[in-house]
């Protein structure tokens, strides 16, 4: 069978509004990497991607609901993550060793998530973005919770691990390594350094397991 034709390309300002919403999206991390979010204006999104302004509020009703698209796809992204290296197979704590490295490897490809998500977390008070955030977390926690639950089955962790602290200790050690890769401007050493942390970090699980 053959691929249909590649449609002459529209003009920029007729994308459908799924795919528009994806661009400025990917906008917006893509200027998260280079910037503080607090500068992220709808000029500079639309500046980035060629269109107007006006533009971008055809598909977005107001800037809240570009940040709350933006941690839907972290959300998503990050979950898909987790779930291919569950579906890759192997024992529970070889996934967990991969979910990590895997996570870190994300956030090297993608350094603007890091930024939006401590810019939005530093903020008092509630929000619908800081709930999508924290929905986000939450989500992932459990699923991690998860995998150090059947390691602990499988007998590959300690019996009294706290399999709710766990995930903790897993996402603070991802963080670590995204503050040193933006103080030492190398995030692209992250996974280098995520490989040479992680039998550290499982000592650390081993250990916590003992009375």
């Amino acid at each position: 069978m053959t691929s249909p034709k590649t449609p002459r390309q529209a003009p920029r300002q007729r994308l459908m509004t799924d795919e528009r919403q994806r661009e400025i999206v990917a906008a917006v991390l893509d200027l998260a990497s280079e910037r503080g979010p607090d500068s992220i204006t709808t000029q500079a999104i639309a500046d980035r991607i060629g269109i107007t302004q006006g533009a971008i509020f055809r598909h977005f009703s107001d800037k809240e609901a570009i940040w709350l698209a933006v941690f839907a796809w972290v959300r998503t992204a990050l979950g898909e993550v987790l779930e291919k290296v569950i579906a890759g197979g192997g024992s529970p704590l070889t996934k967990i060793k991969r979910a990590f490295v895997a996570h870190v490897t994300f956030v090297a490809h993608n350094p603007g998530v890091p930024r939006v998500m401590f810019h939005e977390l530093q903020y008092p008070g509630d929000s619908p973005v800081r709930a999508e955030v924290r929905a986000m977390l939450s989500a992932y926690r459990k699923r991690l919770a998860q995998l150090f639950n059947e390691a602990v089955t499988a007998g590959e962790l300690p019996a009294n691990l706290d399999t709710g602290l766990a995930p903790i200790l897993f996402i603070g050690a991802v963080q670590s390594l995204v503050i040193q890769a933006s103080l030492m401007g190398n995030p692209a050493g992250m996974v280098r350094r995520a490989r040479q942390l992680l039998p550290l970090l499982l000592d650390g699980y081993r250990g916590g397991g003992k009375s």
